[in-house]
């Protein structure tokens, strides 16, 4: 009798290691074929909210947690002192337009002016033409006696008075064109104040500061009459429209983890709901603990008997999860069902 009890002690322990055996094995094939990980968090891309001008803020149109769409304002800045910039710049513009008008016409009436000098030149030329034409004619009169001296004399008079007057009306044609403006560094002013008023007016519209993207306002801690600087943020902006659990696998496990597979998440607050996803990206590398210098191994003193698995991260983008369990740094697990495992 104590015989067949210890055969069949012996039986039921056989059975039971055996059992054993090949639970390990299926739970070891499980977690070979679905990797998973308690080391991961909820993330959303975010952006610090910073105005491009500087000013004092005259309303704050939102409030913390507040979900804002792509466009909306969120604050203001006191418009007054870019509206004054704006006024000048247009007013520049206006004036450089007007001095444009009036140099052209004085331009179109200066050329009229050179054209007419031009013409008297021109007259003054053929007078000299025919005072030195007149006076070779009649000088081989003299000697026969067909003409008087005095008669030559005033035609070599009419001759230099032709000259004279040739060269002070060539003078001053030269003087009235050399006195003929244009307005080419009057336009190249014109356009630096165009671009000056377009400027002044970009800033005259950023006094009211919208919402790069839909999202959520976090970390507001101003009020009215706070000074904004160009640059410095104020608040931040999570992007709501893309969230994401960051899981840190083991290095391991990262051939079992492609880019694609499905995921499923759970969150610490939300732990009886699984959120469905895709791994999107695997960390390419991660910082070495101990980086030595270019070509110089590092080499520690102690010998690290037990070897730990480095672990790399895992993008894993969430399918419309819905908003109000969605929060950035949320404790997460992650498991990844590879190759359709489920």
């Amino acid at each position: 009798m104590s015989e067949g009890k210890t055969l069949r002690g012996k039986a039921i322990a056989a059975l039971a290691i055996g059992l054993a055996i090949v639970l390990g094995i299926l739970v070891v094939f499980a977690i070979d074929r679905r990797p998973r990980t308690h080391d991961a968090y909820i993330f959303a891309y975010s952006s610090e909210m910073a105005s491009e001008i500087s000013g004092r803020i005259v309303q704050i149109l939102v409030t913390n947690d507040q979900d804002v769409a792509k466009g909306a304002p969120l604050f203001l800045i006191d418009p007054a002192p870019y509206e004054f910039q704006l006024r000048q710049a247009r007013a520049q513009v206006a004036a450089l337009k007007a001095q444009i008008a009036l140099t052209g016409r004085q331009v179109t009436a200066q050329g009229s002016g050179v054209q007419a000098a031009e013409n008297q030149v021109q007259k003054a030329r053929d007078q000299l033409r025919y005072a030195e034409d007149t006076r070779r004619r009649l000088e081989p009169l003299l000697k026969p006696g067909f003409i008087t001296q005095q008669q030559l004399d005033e035609a070599k008079t009419n001759e230099t008075a032709a000259a004279a007057s040739l060269e002070q009306l060539t003078h001053s044609a030269t003087q009235a064109r050399q006195a003929v403006g244009d307005t080419l560094s009057l336009q190249a002013q014109l356009e630096g104040a165009e671009a000056a008023a377009d400027n002044a007016a970009r800033n005259y519209d950023l006094t009211t500061f919208r919402a790069p993207f839909a999202g959520k306002v976090v970390g507001l801690q101003i009020a009215e009459g706070a000074y904004a600087v160009a640059g410095q943020p104020l608040f931040s902006l999570i992007k709501s429209d893309a969230w994401y659990a960051i899981a840190d696998f083991r290095e391991t496990e990262l051939p079992r983890i492609a880019v694609g597979d499905r995921a499923t998440v759970w969150t610490m607050s939300e732990s009886n709901t699984a959120f469905a996803g895709r791994v999107e990206s695997l960390g390419a590398g991660v910082q070495a603990a101990n980086p030595g210098g270019p070509g110089l191994p590092t080499v520690g003193r102690d010998l690290n008997w037990v070897v730990v698995a480095q672990r790399f991260p895992v993008w894993v983008r969430l399918d419309s999860p819905p908003p109000f369990a969605m929060h950035v740094g949320l404790t997460a697990s992650v498991k990844v069902h590879h190759d359709g495992a489920h």
